[in-house]
């Protein structure tokens, strides 16, 4: 955060999305105390995570929208790089790309599904100005925005979804960077019944796609 310049006001959005065990008090406090601008947002049931994000996003005031994973994977000079092109005004968009290293710290069905994504995105989606729609850290500005608020997938291909959004808008700049995998982070195994859903929802995109050719 040291390098934002000092005249940015930088403001958190915390999303409980109706979790099980919901959040303690006193670490909202203690962000509420540690943060100047923060904002949380207790949902009462869960919405999924492309649902959690719209709730947050809609209500940002800012200029430019950068969204990420609660445990923030990647290394710190990946938002920094983002917030830099986007203040540039040269993109109306970034997304975070993930690199071999990446992969090689997912577990086999995680990694797995996300190249075999990556693969799927070639083929049927050969349009999408970026095959690499799931890492969880991506940017944009009051356009990206009005596009990214336009997407109906709750579960994980929301980012997919906001991306071939994204690929069929002329007036929209997308640029992207590599994100790399921060030390000491370990990730979450998909469950089979996340897959399917997740295969469920690469259809709905597709077939949408095709009827509003």
């Amino acid at each position: 955060m040291s390098k934002i310049p000092k005249d940015v006001v930088v403001h958190v959005y915390v999303v409980d999305d109706g979790s099980k065990y919901g959040v303690n008090p006193k670490d909202i406090q203690f962000l509420e105390q540690s943060i100047p601008h923060f904002t949380f947002i207790p949902l009462s049931q869960n919405l999924g995570k492309g649902g959690a994000l719209r709730q947050a996003i809609q209500q940002t005031q800012g200029d430019w929208v950068i969204y990420t994973d609660a445990d923030y994977p990647y290394r710190m000079e990946n938002a920094w790089e983002m917030f830099q092109i986007l203040t540039s005004g040269k993109s109306d968009v970034v997304v975070g790309v993930r690199d071999e290293q990446y992969y090689d710290q997912l577990p086999l069905r995680r990694k797995i599904f996300s190249l075999s994504l990556k693969l799927m995105n070639y083929l049927f989606f050969p349009s999408l100005k970026v095959k690499d729609t799931q890492s969880g850290l991506k940017g944009f500005n009051a356009k990206g925005k009005e596009l990214f608020l336009k997407t109906k997938i709750s579960a994980f291909l929301f980012d997919m979804e906001f991306l071939v959004l994204v690929s069929k808008e002329k007036d929209i700049k997308l640029d992207w960077i590599y994100v790399q995998v921060r030390d000491g982070i370990q990730f979450s195994t998909m469950r089979t019944q996340t897959i399917l859903i997740e295969l469920f929802n690469f259809a709905s995109i597709l077939l949408r796609g095709i009827l509003t050719k």
